[in-house]
């Protein structure tokens, strides 16, 4: 009998209890990473349909404000972006170039289905949008949730077990684009709260047609203030 009750047991045999709408939005958002400072360090593979990179990067976040990158390879930084609502600066240190752009030139360029409140949640694994328009269900051993609006539609699996978040898909109608999202090897952080410390995203468009980025955490940092040194050297020039 107790083996039969067991919640991890159940959901692993796809019979896992229906629940609530109420129920699994209030766990998925009491799930939520919830910090005013990240800190990471994480490998990232890139693929698209004409490259494949791999390469270490410093990823750092102060909660609506600003996020801060820097990539290296073999210990050399080849490239440094800050991010904020309204803008995105990038230094390539290898051909002593720099960008200074709005945050929409970004998300026309990579035809991005999420602004800057969205690409904030993406990094801490977060849903990155609700909708009053919502459907709850079961879907093997996973609960499902479908949410829509007049150009947007977002789906979200949880675990069955502990109501994790572990994948998303959202589709862009107007703008026929999809960003898939699937996280994985939960782990606490020193404040208890689950960090996903692998993702794999995927980014369809007409445009870019089909990328994959891959991010492999080894090191999470929360609520510590965070340098994000940026500074444009003189000798650097503008891409227009």
């Amino acid at each position: 009998m107790v083996t039969a009750c067991n919640p991890a047991r159940q959901a692993q045999k796809g019979s896992i209890k229906t629940r609530s709408e109420k129920y699994l939005m209030k766990r998925l958002l009491a799930n939520q990473v919830n910090a005013e400072w990240l800190g990471t360090k994480a490998k990232i593979y890139y693929q698209d349909e004409y490259m494949k990179q791999s390469f270490t990067a410093y990823i750092r976040m102060k909660k609506d404000s600003a996020i801060w990158m820097s990539f290296k390879k073999f210990g050399i930084e080849g490239a440094r972006a800050l991010i904020t609502s309204d803008s995105i600066f990038v230094l390539d240190r290898l051909n002593n170039q720099y960008l200074a752009k709005p945050f929409e030139y970004a998300q026309q360029e990579f035809n991005l289905p999420v602004g800057f409140q969205g690409l904030q949640a993406l990094l801490l694994g977060n849903p990155v949008f609700f909708s009053n328009n919502t459907e709850t269900g079961v879907d093997g051993t996973r609960y499902k949730f479908t949410q829509k609006t007049d150009n947007l539609k977002a789906q979200y699996w949880m675990d069955g077990v502990k109501i994790l978040l572990n994948e998303f898909f959202i589709e862009d109608f107007r703008n026929k684009r999809e960003l898939s999202y699937k996280a994985s090897d939960y782990q606490s952080l020193a404040d208890k709260q689950k960090f996903s410390y692998f993702r794999i995203f995927n980014l369809n468009s007409p445009d870019l047609g089909t990328l994959q980025v891959n991010i492999d955490f080894s090191k999470v940092e929360i609520d510590v203030p965070q340098k994000m040194s940026f500074s444009i050297p003189n000798r650097y020039e503008m891409v227009k």
